[in-house]
């Protein structure tokens, strides 16, 4: 159960996750005991409920939250909902950090919603290999005849319609290049992640690149989720929006990493 005694102020996506934990045991959470167990107001919840609820991860209702009915594209509903937000940031970042193969390549891409926006941009490319854990992102390439498709294996994780679990299965391939995503990136906690399993994904992807590219618009600066995947300085660049608070670009800038700011159109 959730501790009723917090010492410290929860993260926005900590929380969150606490509640669908809640929500995943229970089958349905109130407004008022999670305000009790997590230390904050009943209005809080209630942003955070209808917050969960736009993702399509559960459904309100009167006084509290229950899960919502499983339906064959719910996960792929969620994933689509979390795309289209901020949806033209992400995809001038994707065209910019697509500019950075080449014909040839060995990829990795992880299953965000932002290096999802590589996908179109990626089919002009000849003989590319691509690694990835994201079904979704593997089926964007059905009809690139161009682009050969690697995936692991694991367990299905519905909320990001990837595979994880087994990293050891990723294979043993020196690539070019990968492209990953982030809930939060900050110069103090480095890149970090919700889910523990795809930070592990993440981490074993990243170990077979030569060049690791970080993707994120610029809401995802000096925030910070439970997992740290990398610091900065295992990243050699982020491809981010003009909106990206300028002292923290600077920070990284000072340890070596490149940052790329691109106008939002």
């Amino acid at each position: 159960m959730v501790s009723t005694k917090m010492v410290t102020p929860l993260f926005l996506q900590e929380r969150r996750q606490l509640i669908l934990d809640e929500l995943k045991r229970e089958g349905r959470v109130s407004v008022k005991t999670l305000s009790e167990k997590l230390s904050v107001s009943e209005v809080t919840i209630r942003q955070d409920l209808r917050a969960l609820e736009d993702e399509g991860l559960l459904e309100r209702t009167y006084g509290g939250a229950v899960l919502r009915s499983p339906t064959p594209t719910s996960a792929e509903l969620s994933f689509d909902t979390r795309r289209r937000k901020h949806r033209a940031q992400k995809d001038v970042i994707g065209r910019a950090a697509a500019a950075l193969v080449r014909d040839g390549f060995g990829i990795a891409i992880d299953a965000s919603t932002t290096t999802f926006a590589l996908t179109p941009y990626l089919k002009r490319y000849d003989s590319l290999t691509i690694v990835t854990n994201s079904l979704i992102i593997a089926e964007q390439f059905l009809d690139a005849p161009r682009v050969s498709v690697v995936l692991p294996a694991g367990r299905l994780r519905r909320d990001s319609v990837s595979l994880v679990g087994r990293p050891d299965t990723l294979p043993d391939i020196n690539l070019n290049i990968g492209f990953f995503g982030a809930r939060g990136i900050s110069f103090e906690t480095g890149i970090t992640e919700l889910n523990p399993e795809e930070a592990e994904m993440k981490r074993a992807m990243m170990a077979r690149c030569r060049t690791n590219v970080i993707v994120v618009d610029g809401t995802k600066w000096e925030q910070v989720a439970p997992y740290t995947y990398a610091s900065v300085r295992d990243v050699s660049r982020v491809v981010t929006t003009s909106e990206a608070p300028v002292e923290a670009v600077e920070q990284l800038r000072s340890v070596g990493v490149q940052v790329d700011m691109v106008p939002d159109e």
